[in-house]
């Protein structure tokens, strides 16, 4: 810039002196612009260039004067030109009239660009994305100067606070008036924060508050609370594992901020930081101080209601929950005058009951002796607003009338803020559209009082292709199937609507098929909708399967074994409204024909049996998305039961039967209680904490009939979809422990009772709806018992681990996890080995999974 004005001034002196050889300042003379010519850019308009001067064919101007001055800084200010001059070739004496000229030379420009050998490529493609440089650019000392802090804030960003750039302008030999940058880089040494120290942050015991409040003062403004508050500057730690040390000149300034925000959290709104040091301790660390004055404490004083018609004084105090006396936060009066995260908040109130043209605002009236500031809050609660229109943009595939389905603003209904979110969950669970880039647009229109809003989605592909292989039992087990997801039926024999399926109606068709040679078959389909008769939210779910296993010998063979299954059934489903709608019930009726032939899966091997079922569960799950759930839970009550036919067949002594006359029809009750919680526990919600729990039991009707030798539980392995549930078993996955392991008792019998517990801790790499992967550690504990006289929720077998899941539309959820058992397995389990082996030797298990694609448990080592 001061170049520029030294080349501007110059410019003016020398444009003065053209115009006169013995120029009179003290009596300048007028004169009549006859002509204007532009010499030099043959490239740019001319006509153009002497508009943007002023200096127009038939305007006066004086000389000497003003005007040829700002026509000069008018050309200097395009940032277009490396030279200006202003002269003219004569003057009329008799008309006054002045011929002038421009003579312009252009500034180079930029041909390309290129970084310094240091620069990786990753940084450098990074880096593009942040400067504005392309071919034929104009180069100018401010495009320099802005790309050189550019490249230099990416690398201070990264940690390099002392690196240099620098750039060097090399002439293109093959384009006119061409130059090339070079980018320079010397990043220096990655500077650490090696230590943040805190000065004048005590603050004593207060003996007029209690315990809490004493606590929570020492909490907020103690050396660790404080650099907790510190989003970005973080001082370096050996558990600094999603965000290193590094410091950043610009972050600092605003965590220097957020400290004051603790203090006024605490009623401290006068503190201040007196001063602040950032010195070098080596050539990679640096330390900060901060000296703070924490000044006088400030509590609530009186705050008044004006305006309130809906509401009584004290129903907004209730919601408030803010009383004369306890430390003033302002941070907190906002929070529960406008917007919670619980939705404990004025504004809440009042805009779910219809008040969209609601207006609330806190004023400070004054602060007395004992430091109590006192508020009126005044309100204007204006007239309630009808939902008047909706509008759905950006389904290109799913159909309108499955969006209007699921949203809960219904056109004349009031206006209601609740059941805006409420509809973005109920998209975002469909799993059709991508919930990070959800936007609801609500249009008041006060003249009639009326709101209509507009919901922006965008789809994602949600149809898999699942091809899968699992290892166990010695064999390599193949799957293959396909889940349409947003399928319509009705549209399958339209034309035009395979594209490459018909799709848009929310319909959901499975096919899947699963083998590993002529020893194991199985194939299931199923097709559910979810909103039968469109009106009500009652679904509807039609499934068959066939499975088929065998010793891989022909029929004809004496010592062929065969085991086949042949399902059926159908089931519906409805959303409830009480407790909350939130919760589901679902009603299945199954048949299921087995049909053995030496087998050695079941206590009988020859014969068949019948087993007619009825499964209800009741269900409440209020996770806010699939993939990546952040926030909700989910519990399910599972019960599954058949007839007690053993009430009526006139059986006294069951001995003396068969097994086949036993089990001709299955006999038996399951119930099942599962329940997980998805809750953040980072400031920028991302990092995830996810117990989960289940426990099931399954027992007999008649205890001298035994119970059932179908739908028992086996715990173990790396939980591979459906992997060996060709019976009706439950396979429950406990990491750490190979197979079925888990169960006390051989494979063939399973148990009657199980529990399981575990804790994950989940923080995402990339929640992309292209390709969501997040890494994941874990805990997991579990059994299986014989029955309630051997059940003991803290006998189990514990295990550890890590796992990365990658979520592929195309393919579902993939996943990769190691895991290691720690406890030693129960006699008679299917991993325990020899009993008279050392009970050590086969104390742990190592188990790495890995699915859909390949899965794989490796041994009890």
């Amino acid at each position: 810039m001061k170049m520029k004005l030294f080349f501007l001034g110059l410019c003016t002196l020398l444009t003065s002196l053209t115009f006169a050889q013995n120029p009179d300042y003290l009596a300048p003379s007028k004169h009549t612009i006859a002509r204007t010519e532009v010499i030099g850019v043959p490239h740019l308009n001319h006509e153009a260039i002497v508009l943007i001067s002023g200096l127009t064919v038939g305007k006066e101007i004086t000389v000497p004067g003003d005007d040829i001055s700002q026509a000069i800084k008018k050309l200097w200010e395009q940032d277009l030109f490396s030279a200006v001059e202003v002269g003219y070739t004569k003057i009329d004496n008799v008309t006054g009239d002045i011929f002038l000229y421009i003579k312009l030379a252009d500034l180079p420009k930029l041909s390309h660009y290129r970084f310094s050998d240091n620069v990786s490529r990753g940084d450098a493609d990074k880096i593009r994305e942040h400067i504005n440089l392309y071919n034929g650019k104009t180069i100018t000392e401010s495009l320099k100067r802005n790309t050189v802090n550019q490249v230099r804030a990416f690398y201070q960003d990264k940690g390099y606070y002392y690196c240099e750039v620098w750039i060097d302008e090399i002439i293109d030999t093959t384009a006119f008036n061409s130059k090339i940058f070079q980018i320079n880089v010397d990043k220096k040494e990655r500077i650490k924060i090696k230590h943040i120290v805190f000065h004048g942050n005590e603050v004593e015991k207060d003996p007029d508050k209690n315990f809490i409040e004493n606590l929570k003062v020492k909490t907020m403004v103690s050396d660790r609370g404080l650099r907790r508050s510190m989003k970005d500057t973080k001082q370096q730690g050996i558990l600094r594992l999603f965000n290193r040390s590094k410091f950043n000149k610009t972050a600092y300034e605003r965590d220097k901020q957020n400290i004051l925000y603790n203090y006024n959290a605490i009623g401290l709104r006068d503190a201040r930081i007196v001063k602040d040091s950032v010195y070098d301790i080596d050539e990679k660390h640096i330390g900060i101080e901060i000296w703070i004055d924490k000044g006088e404490e400030y509590y609530f004083g009186d705050i008044t209601w004006v305006g309130n018609t809906k509401y009584t004084d004290g129903q907004l105090d209730t919601i408030l929950g803010i009383n004369k006396g306890d430390l003033y936060d302002k941070s907190l009066l906002e929070q529960r005058l406008y917007m919670s995260q619980d939705g404990r908040d004025v504004t809440s109130l009042y805009m779910d009951r219809g008040y969209l043209f609601f207006n609330i605002q806190p004023v400070e009236i004054n602060i007395d002796e004992n430091n109590h500031i006192n508020y009126e809050v005044r309100i204007n609660e204006g007239k309630q607003a009808r939902v008047k229109n909706i509008y759905i943009y950006g389904n290109t595939k799913t159909n309108d009338h499955v969006i209007l389905r699921e949203i809960r603003t219904k056109p004349g209904d009031l206006f209601n803020r609740n059941d805006i979110i409420r509809t973005q969950r109920e998209l975002a669970n469909l799993g059709y559209f991508d919930p990070e880039q959800f936007n609801v647009n609500p249009i008041p229109n006060p003249q009639d009082g009326t709101v209509d809003i507009e919901y922006y989605v965008v789809e994602k592909s949600s149809d898999q292709i699942e091809l899968s292989g699992g290892y166990g039992a010695g064999r390599l087990i193949g799957t293959l199937g396909l889940s349409f997801t947003n399928f319509s039926m009705r549209n399958v024999f339209k034309k035009g609507a395979w594209q490459p399926l018909p799709a848009g109606d929310g319909q959901r068709l499975s096919i899947r098929g699963q083998t590993y040679g002529r020893g194991y078959q199985s194939y299931n389909l199923s097709f559910t909708e979810p909103w039968l008769g469109g009106k009500k939210p009652t679904s509807l779910t039609v499934f068959s399967s066939y499975s088929l296993i065998t010793n891989s010998l022909e029929r004809t063979n004496p010592s062929y074994q065969q085991t086949s299954i042949t399902s059926v059934g159908a089931g519906l489903g409805s959303r409830l409204k009480w407790p909350d709608d939130y919760f589901q019930i679902y009603g299945e009726l199954n048949y299921q024909y087995y049909d053995l032939k030496n087998s050695n899966f079941f206590i009988f091997s020859d014969g068949f049996s019948n087993n007619i079922s009825l499964k209800t569960v009741l269900s409440r799950n209020s996770i806010d998305q699939p993939i990546y759930p952040k926030n909700g839970s989910k519990f399910a009550l599972t019960t599954k039961f058949t007839l007690p036919y053993s009430l009526w067949d006139g059986v006294s002594d069951y001995s003396v039967l068969s097994d086949q006359e036993r089990y001709k029809y299955a006999e038996y009750f399951k119930i099942k209680f599962t329940g997980e919680w998805f809750t953040p526990i980072s400031k920028d919600k991302k990092l995830v904490l996810h117990p989960k729990f289940g426990f099931g039991f399954l027992g007999a009707y008649n205890n001298d009939r035994g119970i059932s030798p179908f739908e028992r539980f086996y715990l173990g392995g790396s939980g591979l979809n459906g992997t060996w549930q060709f019976d009706g078993r439950e396979i429950i996955a406990l990491r750490g422990y190979g197979g079925s392991s888990g169960s006390p008792v051989s494979p063939t019998t399973g148990g009657t009772v199980i529990a399981k517990y575990s804790l994950e801790l989940r923080y995402p790499v990339s929640l992309n709806p292209n390709a969501t992967i997040y890494g994941l550690l874990f805990a997991e504990a579990g059994n299986t018992y014989n029955g309630f006289t051997d059940f003991n929720p803290f006998n189990v077998k514990r295990s550890a681990g890590a796992g990365v899941r990658i979520f592929l539309p195309m393919f579902g959820m993939l996943g990769v996890d190691f895991a290691w058992g720690f406890d030693p397995l129960d006699p008679g389990s299917a991993g325990a080995g020899d009993p008279n082996d050392d009970p050590g030797s086969n104390s742990k298990g190592y188990t790495f999974g890995f699915f859909p694609i390949i899965g794989m448990n490796i041994g009890d080592l």
